[in-house]
Formats: C-alpha cells, sequence, structure tokens
C-alpha cells in the first residue's frame, strides 16, 4: 500500500548559499527555532542570549554538543548524514519528509533550502568535516543496537498498539540480540518517535502507534480479560511489521481490495488504502456498523445487495485481523484455541466442555 509524496511548502525552502557556515545556516532560523537547537543539544546557559548572541554561541558549541544526538541514531540516519556529508555537504534530490527535515535542522546538522533555483539539502561545512571523520559512527555496535532496538519497537506497537513503558522495554530486551547498556533507551525510543511519527509517547506514559485512537479503552479491555495472554510473536514478526508500508494482506483483505478493484473505478493503491484502513478501524475496535459507514465513504452502496456484499467480505476481515485489545490475536484463532480446548475436555471423561464463539462486536 503506497502513500501520497508529502508535499512541502516553498517557505519552507529559503535560499542558500554553498557552501555554507553553521552561522549563516542559523540565521536562517527564527529564535524559536534556535532554541529547539539548544534544547535538543543539551546546550545550557544560552536562555537570556537575544537571537544574534544565540546564533554566534550555537555555531560554537553545535559541534562539541552533536554526540547528544548522534549516540541516538539507526542505521537509517547514519547512512544518511555520511552520504551527505561524502558528498561535501550538499544533497541535490533530497527525499524526506517533512518532519525529517525538521528534525536534522532543529539539531543544526542538515538545512532544506534552494540553490540555484533548486531545492536542496545542506550540511554546513564545519560538519562535513567532523562527519567525514567518522568519530560519531566508530562504536557500530551502538548504531546496530539503536535500529534493531528501533525496529522492535515499531514492530511491537503496531501489533500491540499501546504499552507501557515497562512493558516495550522488556519485551524489545527478550527480543533483542544487542542488550548494551539500557540506559538509554527511552531517548532513544523519544528520539525515534520525533524522525519516524511511527508512535506517539502519551501523557499516561504509554507508547502508542500512531493509529491508535484510544488507548485507555484498549486497556481497559484487555484488563477484562486476565487470563488472555499478548499473542507471542516471532522476532522475524516484528521486523517485518516494522516497514511503513506494511500491510497483513491475509486472505480476506485481498478478497475485499479484489471485489472493490472489479465493482468500482479504483486501482490497487486505492483499494488497498480502502482494505487497510477497514483493517485498523478493525485494531482499534471499532464495531461492524461503523467500519461498514467508513467504508461508504471510498465507495458508493447504492442499495441492500451492494450493503450486504461489501459486509460479506468485512466480516472476514474483522475475524482474521489482529486487534489491540485483544492482545495481538485475532478473533478466528481465539475461537480456533477455544474449540480445541473444548474438544479435548469433552474427550476427558468426567468433565463437560463450554461451548464459546468469540464475538468481534463484544471482543468475549
Amino acid at each position: 500500500m503506497k502513500t501520497k509524496k508529502e508535499i512541502i511548502p516553498d517557505k519552507y525552502w529559503p535560499q542558500l548559499s554553498y557552501p555554507l557556515s553553521l552561522a549563516d545556516a542559523l540565521e536562517t532560523l527564527t529564535k524559536q527555532q534556535l532554541t529547539y537547537i539548544r534544547i535538543n543539544l543539551d546546550i545550557g546557559n544560552l536562555s537570556s542570549l537575544n537571537k544574534q548572541g544565540l546564533i554566534l554561541k550555537l555555531a560554537e558549541k553545535i559541534p562539541d554538543n552533536l554526540w547528544v544526538t548522534a549516540r541516538l541514531w539507526d542505521l537509517e540516519r547514519s547512512k544518511l548524514v555520511q552520504k551527505i556529508a561524502k558528498n561535501d555537504g550538499l544533497w541535490e534530490k533530497p527525499l524526506l519528509g517533512f518532519q525529517q527535515y525538521a528534525y536534522f535542522r532543529e539539531r543544526g546538522i542538515l538545512f532544506p533550502g534552494v540553490v540555484d533555483g533548486k531545492r536542496v539539502v545542506i550540511m554546513p561545512d564545519e560538519l562535513v568535516q567532523l562527519f567525514k571523520a567518522g568519530e560519531f559512527f566508530k562504536e557500530q555496535t551502538l548504531v546496530a543496537r539503536n535500529t534493531e532496538w528501533i525496529k522492535l519497537t515499531h514492530g511491537l506497537l503496531y501489533g500491540y498498539g499501546t504499552l507501557r513503558t515497562d512493558e516495550l522495554q522488556r519485551y524489545v530486551l527478550s527480543y533483542a540480540d544487542h542488550k548494551l547498556a539500557p540506559l538509554d533507551m527511552m531517548n532513544i525510543f523519544f528520539d525515534a518517535s520525533v524522525y519516524y511519527e511511527r508512535f506517539f509517547i502519551e501523557q499516561n506514559g504509554r507508547l502508542s502507534d500512531y493509529r491508535v485512537v484510544d488507548s485507555e479503552q484498549i486497556v481497559r479491555e484487555r484488563e477484562s480479560r486476565p487470563e488472555l495472554e499478548f499473542y507471542p510473536f516471532k522476532k522475524h514478526e516484528l521486523l517485518k511489521m516494522d516497514d511503513a508500508e506494511y500491510v497483513e494482506r491475509n486472505t480476506p483483505f485481498l478478497n475485499l481490495v479484489r471485489y472493490v478493484m472489479e465493482n468500482y473505478d479504483m486501482d490497487r493503491d486505492e483499494a488497498e488504502l480502502l482494505a487497510g484502513e477497514c483493517a485498523d478501524a478493525t485494531k482499534n475496535g471499532d464495531s461492524l456498523a461503523s467500519i461498514i459507514e467508513m467504508a461508504n465513504d471510498f465507495i458508493d452502496m447504492p442499495d441492500l445487495e451492494t450493503v450486504a456484499e461489501v459486509t460479506n467480505l468485512l466480516v472476514p476481515l474483522m475475524n482474521h485481523t489482529r486487534q489491540w485489545a485483544i492482545k495481538g490475536h485475532a478473533p478466528m484463532e481465539l475461537s480456533a484455541k477455544r474449540a480445541s480446548v473444548g474438544m479435548a475436555l469433552s474427550a476427558a471423561p468426567g468433565q463437560a466442555a463450554k461451548a464459546e464463539v468469540f464475538d468481534f462486536q463484544t471482543k468475549k
């Protein structure tokens, strides 16, 4: 499932010169943006300075404080910065999202702008030499550890929706090959949430996938079934779910996609967008009625026959989709498990099996 390319407004691309000094780069920023750099790089005792004074001090201190952010990077960010440094600080065809440009700018590292009429990203000269020297990336085990932790975090939150800080840390360390000094773990999580925007840290201390609508409701429903264990994802499954384009393309999902493509003027990307939205709503615990209503925003259902056809496709999709309120299980998995337990009990002398069918409306 592909997403549309992000459109970034012209005002975000000021006129710049190349090569670019750190002081000249900082001149293009507002005082609030300069303050973000000071905070993100943990540079103290500058809050009383005016804009010009802040620029001078930041230009002096940024190179010495880059380690504050660089030690939290994964392979993607490390490779990107090294690539631009090797090209003498110029990236002529930048391909980042808006928030990712902001991430590097608010750490005083990369500056989007226009040079000779073209949109480019520039690294100030003072930093080019630092990154070329490779001092920040000598500890490859640190980059590998951060990369693995971030990938596992994305996968876990896609699978479970929302987790407490201690739950997420415990899960990550249980799967990780790299168990170096977990003291930085929350800083790594926070930094990754800013750069990738794949999950967010809530005021209640939970970390939630960006698709989660109401984490507290998910938790309340989980607490109503304390006997149910979290679904035991395998590590390779979690790493697969790290992909930002990952979609659980099971048979009901593909059946819905096929139906939409055959009956409506929609291409595969549009049909998968519809099916993906229905799956995400199911993960959040939405009712069948609300998902039918949402589907109606994408496709016209002019009569009861069409509504019935779509409903007959949505019910299997909902029952085969892993849901956050039931701890990453799919309803059909729980129904099959209960059925097998019932058969085992009925086969045992003197024991009666209790028949239970999982209802995705009540989730019981």
